[in-house]
């Protein structure tokens, strides 16, 4: 788990993250940003940093006023829960950014900040950020997508956490992080722990590693090769639909 790297007690969970654990809205994702980076900000006028996989961009207890644009990789945010355990709640990449909301006088409330790949991200303090929102239209629009791009997440995760039982979260999570290949099918490469998979949809690893079987056995899914192909992506998104009522999904 990620927090035997922290190396110290866990935090206590505000009471946003137990909100969010509470309602299920724990589905790591993609982000669904892909806006080139500015020419300001790849010019070379603000400082890159380099994260190695594994390693910590930000803490609860940093308080610096960095904010991250990340350039190159992966970081995966989560909270510490009362015994521990790791809430994952986004992945984030390039075009998000890392520590924005302290630049408006808001603290993340106990979130963690951790590369999964090798990751670059450009470095501005909080006046250089703010300058740049009020001076570029360019950085300005980025910083507006990026928030939207969030907020429309945090909905559609909040209607799955309220509509869909455990089953149907599940098939929303594989269809999330599919990626087309050639021939127009939702790959999951590399393939995620059973785990990973059932912190991201508030579940337990033997229930996902059931319902993941039983879709093999359906041949809805394949994962005999490394990775996860969804052969039956209409049949996915079917049930999601009758779980929702109606109601329209991604």
């Amino acid at each position: 788990m990620r927090h035997d790297a922290i190396g110290r007690a866990a935090p206590a969970v505000s009471i946003f993250a137990a909100a969010i654990r509470a309602t299920a809205m724990l589905t790591a994702t993609q982000s669904v940003m892909a806006i080139p980076i500015p020419g300001l900000l790849a010019s070379g006028r603000f400082p890159r940093r380099q994260f190695p996989k594994g390693s910590f961009i930000k803490q609860p207890d940093d308080k610096t006023d960095h904010i991250y644009l990340i350039e190159t990789g992966k970081v995966v945010t989560f909270f510490l829960g009362p015994q521990g355990h790791d809430v994952s709640f986004l992945e984030l990449g390039v075009g998000d950014f890392v520590g924005e909301l302290s630049a408006f006088g808001s603290d993340e409330p106990a979130t963690y900040f951790q590369a999964i790949e090798d990751t670059v991200a450009l470095v501005l303090n909080r006046g250089q950020f703010l300058e740049a929102l009020r001076n570029q239209p360019e950085f300005a629009e980025l910083v507006a997508k990026t928030l939207c791009s969030r907020l429309r997440l945090m909905k559609q995760l909040y209607i799955e956490s309220k509509l869909l039982p455990m089953k149907t979260r599940l098939y929303a999570d594989l269809i999330r992080h599919g990626v087309r290949d050639e021939q127009g099918r939702l790959r999951i490469s590399p393939m995620p722990t059973h785990a990973e998979v059932a912190r991201r949809i508030a579940s337990q690893r033997e229930t996902v590693t059931r319902h993941l079987s039983q879709l093999a056995k359906q041949r809805v899914i394949d994962s005999s090769r490394g990775f996860i192909v969804i052969t039956d992506e209409a049949y996915l998104r079917a049930e999601i639909s009758k779980a929702l009522g109606g109601i329209e999904w991604q």
